[in-house]
This record gives C-alpha cells, sequence and structure tokens, in this order.
C-alpha cells in the first residue's frame, strides 16, 4: 500500500472527526451549564431561606 491509498482511505474517517468532535464538545458544554446553573440556583434558594428566617 502507498501513503497515498492509506491517506485516502483515511479522509471519510477524519470527515467524520471533525463533524461528531464539535457536536460531542457543544453537548458537553450544555450539560456542564445546566449543572453549574442548577448549582448556582440551590445556593440562591438557600440563602433566600436564611433571610426569609432572618427577617421573621
Amino acid at each position: 500500500m502507498s501513503w497515498v491509498s492509506i491517506f485516502t482511505s483515511t479522509l471519510p474517517l477524519l470527515a467524520i472527526l471533525f463533524y461528531v468532535v464539535p457536536i460531542v464538545f457543544v453537548i458537553w458544554f450544555l450539560l456542564r451549564f445546566i449543572k453549574l446553573q442548577q448549582e448556582r440556583n440551590d445556593i440562591l434558594r438557600s440563602i433566600l431561606k436564611k433571610l426569609d428566617q432572618r427577617n421573621q
């Protein structure tokens, strides 16, 4: 096998990687962002409860 046939046989794999890797990264980023937002909401909810208890 020459280097040309090896290169042309790997081109479809590289093309798939160029499409799959960004999609996986976007999904990972969105899941991480949602988790961080949920943690933030939990912290804010606990602060609100403490403030409500203090004001009563």
